[in-house]
């Protein structure tokens, strides 16, 4: 039933003949015919969600099945995985601007009693050597259990044994990011999720965007599936423990609200905390990181983009601020190649083929 659907949609598309570069013809039709096409190009996935934005101009297109109530919609919940980095790194700078937390602050500063932070030859970690992934800790604790319990975050940090010193090499952790949470969980005195409404999306109007859902939430949410289609857990080992590194669910028309604020174009007081999120950091893989953020630079600006991966999902956001073009891909089944549909219609959008995408499907899980 999925690819039924799947083919059909691309099918129509087909019909409607050769892709009109948004560049020349900024609408929503325009831009709805580059997504079709570039959905086109890859094998189907269960369901997929997809918004773009060139301008005033923008479209949704969705495929295939959401496996438990049709096809997914505007509205339908997917699990975002590391995307959820980006709220993260958000907390932080807003409490930096405020002066309750600082970016040159030790994580020291926030274990709780009795557990050590490491340090290389006396140079701590700071909150920002987490934000920026140059922490020098590993990607993930070793075989996580399911439930996993913060405490063994901590437990397992105080007796690993740096290797560099922090600040030094840009190397992804999502250990860093979930510790990153809970340091401001610990100084806050509030769970990731009622940081994550009472900052960011109370304030940017994400009434969908949460870690815990309502029964309302729930009956819109997407089961997962693995590559393969058989059903994904809802989150895998790990879990709540990393919470803060890629636990956030959310739909396409919030995301799509929250590209428009990464853009600038919503006027709340967040704008301001933008210039930090997006300003280069740190060498990183094909680019410079951010807080929370990938980039590397692209003929039409600065290319600003995170990807998030679960058992079960597959994400991709991605856009170029100096143009006001941005993607968003949601999926509800592993290894669903958002990041090449992502590439092929930021490619279209900005009318350079092949130079304003995101550089790799690698940058994240």
């Amino acid at each position: 039933m999925a690819c039924s659907r799947f083919f059909a949609v691309v099918a129509c598309a087909a019909l409607l003949g050769p892709v009109v570069s948004a560049r020349a013809e900024s609408s929503p039709e325009a831009i709805g015919k580059i997504i079709d096409e570039a959905v086109g190009h890859v094998r189907p996935c269960m369901g997929l969600a997809i918004g773009a934005t060139r301008g005033n101009a923008r479209a949704q297109r969705f495929y295939g099945d959401t496996g438990n109530h049709g096809p997914p919609a505007a509205d339908t919940l997917f699990g975002i995985g590391s995307i959820t980095k980006t709220f993260t790194a958000t907390l932080l700078a807003f409490e930096d601007q405020r002066g309750e937390m600082h970016l040159d602050d030790p994580l020291a500063h926030y274990a709780p009693p009795d557990f050590r932070v490491p340090d290389f030859d006396g140079q701590p970690i700071l909150l920002a050597h987490l934000a920026e992934h140059t922490s020098g800790l590993p990607r993930r604790v070793p075989d996580p259990s399911m439930p996993m319990p913060p405490e063994r975050l901590w437990r397992y940090t105080g007796n690993f044994q740096l290797s560099r010193a922090p600040g030094e090499q840009f190397v992804y952790s999502n250990l860093g990011f979930a510790l990153l949470a809970r340091a401001m969980v610990r100084r806050l005195n509030a769970s990731e999720d009622e940081l994550y409404a009472r900052i960011i999306t109370g304030p940017l109007g994400l009434d969908d965007t949460a870690i815990a859902l309502t029964p309302g939430q729930r009956r819109r949410l997407a089961p997962g599936f693995l590559q393969n289609g058989e059903p994904a857990p809802e989150f895998g080992p790990g879990f709540p423990a990393m919470n803060g590194s890629g636990a956030l669910r959310s739909t396409l028309n919030d995301m799509m609200r929250y590209l428009d604020f990464e853009l600038g174009r919503l006027d709340v007081p967040l704008r301001s905390l933008l210039p930090v999120l997006h300003q280069p950091r740190h060498a990183a893989a094909n680019g410079s990181v951010g807080l929370g953020w990938q980039l590397r630079d692209g003929p039409h600006g600065k290319v600003i983009f995170k990807g998030g991966a679960l058992p079960g999902y597959a994400s991709y956001m991605v856009f170029v601020p100096a143009q006001g073009t941005g993607v968003v891909l949601l999926s509800n089944q592993a290894q669903c190649p958002v990041t090449r549909i992502a590439r092929e219609i930021m490619s279209q959008l900005s009318g350079a083929v092949g130079q304003d995408g995101p550089s790799s499907d690698d940058d994240d899980e």
